[in-house]
């Protein structure tokens, strides 16, 4: 497909070769300007298809600030930049690019990085498109059932908690006579749980009135700000960090508005305000169906305010245990995607229960009544895996002795969980990205194409953009994966969850071996709270089996912890004073890439070069040592 494209690049050769390059495969080039001024009067006179973007620009304003209004205007860009260090990645990142190309760049590297971002932002668009029907849908059952004020207030409550974040909201209804009754605000206290409460009881002051619809995010708090750490997860603060607000009637006819606190840094973003706004006549409209209600009583304040009745999120079923903010944001990620068959990507650390998060979307998913199929990637030796994935025909290879039928055929009409999918071969990787785009396979030794529809979901406990980094995992499949991530948090950032999970595997254990009435004593609690959980929950649920088998009195009083790893037996070669010679990661990629080249006597690529050495293919190590600024001899 054609695209126009505008190329904001202020040096001259590099923004002509690039033009070159994309007329030769087809694309227009709308404009080629140098500044954030000059792209934003472009913009405004005609809108490209997609944008390339330095980030180091003449003038005032640099690519990162263009990209905040390209993102607010859905236009979807790519970086381009001659620098990869993390100081420019991290604020880079966080206005959600479509691409980011390092120079210099060749060619193919540009027309893979437009054709993943297309398909990157049409996925997008079509999601946005199924989620403002959705929850137009929602909007116009409230407005066709009966009730009493709390109970539609409670019915808005649960069709938009699964479309943004918050752990307060506000509702103001309005009032000609500034009737108090018309305010109704709420925490949320678990998955499916809202308690009323009254204004005051909000920590954090309610942003003032203002007649558009906007939102505000905080780095962190003030105090973690001040220790250093800054951009981290900050729920575990009772401080309300960030809202949006969204009016929904002139302030000077009336005051009606709807406003979502959160104690994260980061929650919102353009895509939940443009979401709210394509539904504001609907929330308006319920908000006068609250206002002209009968009061409700019924509900006091302070009190569970109901459930809803979806019941396919139970711990029971799926395992999915805690009302954490952290584990809230992933579920509510689970019921925005569940319905669709986006593409999903799982991230967290080993035993987390991200398997729990796959069950809970296939079941919520049409695929529901279609198998769930399961394949680990890195339980599987390497000659097996694309064997595992595609199947073969009967003599394909030594030991082929019947036809075998692969997991996407097992799957097909369902859903295909590959679990750590980042331990996946290169030479896999090409072959799973086919079949993903294309949504056909060949078996080995196979000669007919075989069409499969499979929805996928990823997930991994790796880094994946470290991966890509290192050579180890291919971009475009990467960008063909990460439609739509699930961050799943480690236990130790969700603390508050410990006690629930630990009275949840004591029941289970304690019923299966006729010990129902063990309970754990406060001391041994708090072990259980204090100690950091390397092993998420899968250490804790063994922990709990361990002590319940050893119990003899009914009372688990004390823990017999995990000794800590120390970091030297980890890595025996580690120095005792080793918190003195922490390094970057580009320092320590430039310190072993030039051991290798001095192993090697300063040869890149070939037998017996720093490449095969390393591991990595030799343009990659190519591209590393310009980027690490990395010469050979040293000078």
């Amino acid at each position: 497909m054609a695209l126009k494209v505008l190329i904001v690049e202020d040096q001259f050769l590099e923004a002509r070769s690039l033009g070159i390059i994309l007329r030769n495969a087809g694309h227009h080039v709308e404009g080629n300007v140098k500044s954030v001024a000059q792209a934003l009067e472009f913009i405004d006179f005609r809108q490209p298809d997609i944008v390339l973007v330095d980030i180091f620009l003449q003038g005032s304003g640099n690519g990162i600030d263009l990209a905040k209004v390209l993102d607010s205007r859905n236009i979807p860009f790519i970086y381009l930049s001659a620098n990869s260090h993390s100081s420019i990645l991290e604020p880079a990142i966080a206005t959600r690019p479509y691409g980011f190309l390092v120079k210099p760049f060749r060619e193919r590297e540009i027309l893979i990085a437009l054709d993943i971002a297309m398909y990157r932002y049409q996925k997008n668009q079509e999601f946005t498109g199924r989620q403002q029907a959705w929850l137009g849908a929602l909007l116009h059952n409230i407005l066709q059932t009966s009730g009493a004020r709390l109970e539609k207030s409670l019915a808005l409550m649960r069709a938009l908690t699964s479309f943004l974040p918050f752990e307060y909201v506000r509702i103001d209804a309005g009032s000609d006579c500034n009737d108090v009754s018309n305010l109704f605000y709420f925490q949320r206290v678990g998955f499916d749980e809202y308690i009323q409460r009254t204004g005051d009881d909000i920590p954090g002051a309610a942003p003032g009135g203002n007649d558009r619809p906007y939102f505000s995010n905080r780095k962190s708090s003030p105090a973690k700000e001040a220790s250093g750490m800054a951009g981290k997860r900050s729920s575990d603060s009772g401080q309300l960090l960030s809202f949006l607000r969204i009016p929904l009637a002139p302030p000077a006819k009336e005051e009606m508005s709807i406003t979502f606190y959160s104690k994260e840094a980061q929650p919102y973003t353009s895509e939940h305000l443009q979401l709210l706004i394509s539904v504001k006549h609907l929330l308006h409209a319920v908000l006068e169906e609250l206002r002209n209600s009968l009061p409700d009583a019924s509900i006091a304040i302070d009190t569970p305010a109901g459930k809803s009745p979806n019941q396919l999120l139970k711990p029971k079923i799926e395992g999915i245990i805690g009302k954490s903010t952290g584990l809230l944001e992933a579920l509510d990620k689970v019921t925005q995607v569940a319905p669709f068959d986006n593409t999903v990507l799982i991230l967290g650390e080993t035993g987390v229960g991200k398997e729990g998060l796959v069950k809970a979307i296939h079941q919520l998913s049409t695929r529901k009544t279609k198998p769930l199929v399961k394949i680990n990637c890195a339980a599987i030796p390497v000659n097996l895996v694309e064997s595992e994935l595609f199947g073969h025909e009967k003599g394909a290879f030594t030991g082929a002795l019947d036809r075998r039928i692969g997991k996407f055929e097992q799957a097909n009409g369902g859903t295909l969980f590959l679990d750590e999918i980042g331990e996946l071969p290169l030479e896999v990787q090409s072959k799973l990205l086919r079949a993903i785009q294309e949504k056909e396979i060949e078996r080995i030794g196979g000669r007919a194409t075989i069409r499969t529809d499979v929805r996928i979901i990823a997930a991994t406990n790796r880094d994946l953009r470290q991966e890509i980094g290192e050579g180890r995992f291919r971009l475009d499949l990467y960008y063909r994966i990460n439609v739509f991530p699930i961050v799943l948090p480690p236990l130790r950032q969700r603390k508050e969850d410990i006690a629930d999970l630990a009275g949840y595997f004591l029941k289970m254990y304690g019923m299966q071996m006729n010990r129902a009435d063990i309970a754990i004593a406060p001391q041994a609690m708090r072990q259980l709270q204090e100690y950091r959980w390397p092993g998420n929950i899968r250490e804790l649920q063994h922990l709990i089996e361990r002590h319940v088998l050893g119990c003899r009195n009914g009372l688990i009083e004390h823990f017999e912890m995990p000794e800590p790893i120390p970091a030297r037996h980890l890595m025996p070669n580690m120095p005792d004073n080793a918190e003195q010679e922490i390094r970057t990661y580009a320092d320590m990629d430039r310190h072993h890439i030039l051991l290798a080249l001095k192993k090697c006597n300063g040869k890149i690529s070939g037998r017996g070069g720093a490449a095969e050495l390393l591991q990595l293919p030799p343009t990659t190590l190519s591209s590393k040592m310009k980027r690490l600024g990395i010469k050979w001899p040293p000078e």
